[in-house]
C-alpha cells in the first residue's frame, strides 16, 4: 500500500513542478508588466478634469508608439502648471507638441535619417514651434552630414526662422551647406537683401541731409 502511494506521488511530482513553474512565470510576467506600466505612467495633476487627463494620456501613448521623446512633453506640463495655465490649455499644448514631435521625426526619416536621436527630434519640434515647416526640417536633415548631429543646425533654424532666414542661409552660416545650389541661393538672397537694406538706409539719410541743407538757403 505504501509502495503504491509512493509510486503515485512520484508520478504526480512532474505535474506539480510544472504547475509551480507556470505560476511563478505568470507572477513574474505580471510584476514586470506592472513595473513597466509604473515607469511609463504620466504624472497628471489630480485636479485636472477627466477630459484633460484623457487627452494628455492619449498624447503620451502616441509618443510611445512612435518612440518619440517624452521629456519635452513632461516639461511642457510642468511649465503650464508653473504659469498657472488651465488644464485644458496644458492638454492642448501637450497634444500640439506631440504632433510637432511626430512631424519632426517623419521629416528626418524622409531625409534619410532612419533613426533620428531624441535630442534631434526635440530640436526639430522647437524649430517648428517657432515657425519652421516640416519641409525646412527635411532640408536641414538632407544637407547635414550623416555623421553629424542635426541639433546645432536645427537650433540655429529655430533662432533665426522668425526673422525669415532661409534654410540655405542658416546652413551656410553653420558651414554645413555647399556653396552651390539652393543653399548658395539662400545665402546670396540674404546677402542681397542686406545690401539693399543698407542702400535704402543710405538713400534715406542722404535725402534727409539734402533737405536740411536746402531749408537753410534764403
Amino acid at each position: 500500500m505504501k509502495a503504491t502511494a509512493f509510486t503515485i506521488a512520484l508520478a504526480c511530482a512532474p505535474a506539480l513542478l510544472a504547475a509551480q513553474q507556470s505560476s511563478a512565470s505568470t507572477s513574474a510576467s505580471t510584476s514586470a508588466t506592472a513595473s513597466a506600466n509604473t515607469q511609463t505612467s504620466v504624472d497628471v495633476p489630480a485636479g485636472y478634469s477627466a477630459q484633460s487627463r484623457a487627452k494628455i494620456d492619449a498624447a503620451f501613448q502616441a509618443a510611445r508608439a512612435k518612440k518619440l521623446p517624452e521629456q519635452p512633453m513632461q516639461q511642457r506640463m510642468a511649465e503650464g502648471q508653473a504659469k498657472g495655465a488651465s488644464d485644458a490649455q496644458v492638454a492642448s499644448s501637450v497634444q500640439r507638441m506631440e504632433a510637432r514631435l511626430e512631424a519632426s521625426q517623419s521629416a528626418m526619416i524622409r531625409a534619410g535619417r532612419t533613426n533620428p536621436q531624441p535630442a534631434e527630434v526635440a530640436s526639430g519640434e522647437q524649430a517648428m514651434e517657432r515657425g519652421a515647416t516640416s519641409a525646412q526640417i527635411e532640408a536641414v536633415a538632407k544637407h547635414t552630414p550623416t555623421d553629424r548631429s542635426l541639433t546645432v543646425d536645427l537650433n540655429a533654424l529655430a533662432r533665426t526662422n522668425a526673422a525669415g532666414a532661409t534654410v540655405g542661409a542658416v546652413l551656410g552660416a553653420q558651414g554645413t551647406a555647399p556653396a552651390t545650389g539652393n543653399a548658395a541661393a539662400g545665402v546670396s538672397a540674404a546677402a542681397t537683401g542686406a545690401v539693399g537694406a543698407t542702400a535704402g538706409v543710405t538713400g534715406a539719410v542722404t535725402g534727409a541731409l539734402s533737405g536740411a541743407v536746402g531749408a537753410k538757403k534764403p
